[in-house]
């Protein structure tokens, strides 16, 4: 199974709202692409959604791990222009981002779509 984004997915869709960046997860039809990164002192994370409504949205996760110090996430999200995907971060810098995005784009949102159907039964 894959398992790549999902730990970021997870956290993206707890915080995602609809005051702060537009839609909620219930709003979230599809993951179309993702690209991950990670090593021993943060991950990050950027996923391009497919909303309901037909729009789309690009929404960026990253993570601090803090082993003695307090650990830190933020969620950035942007609106796209159709199904175009974004050509750099949100916000710099994002680790690992030489190239960008750093490990590519993935296209296999199998294992991502089905945390969204976590959330449509629960």
């Amino acid at each position: 199974m894959q398992i790549r984004g999902f730990y970021e997915f997870g956290h993206t869709l707890d915080v995602l709202d609809t005051e702060s960046h537009g839609f909620a997860p219930a709003d979230v039809a599809h993951v179309d692409r993702f690209w991950t990164f990670g090593d021993m002192h943060d991950s990050s994370a950027g996923f391009v959604l497919q909303l309901r409504d037909g729009r789309h949205a690009y929404a960026e996760f990253q993570h601090w791990h803090g082993f003695e110090q307090d650990e830190d996430f933020r969620i950035d999200v942007e609106m796209l222009d159709g199904d175009a995907l974004p050509t750099a971060p949100l916000r710099d810098p994002i680790p690992g981002d030489e190239p960008w995005p750093p490990g590519g784009w993935s296209g296999e949102t199998a294992h991502l779509d089905r945390l969204l159907l976590q959330g449509d039964a629960g």
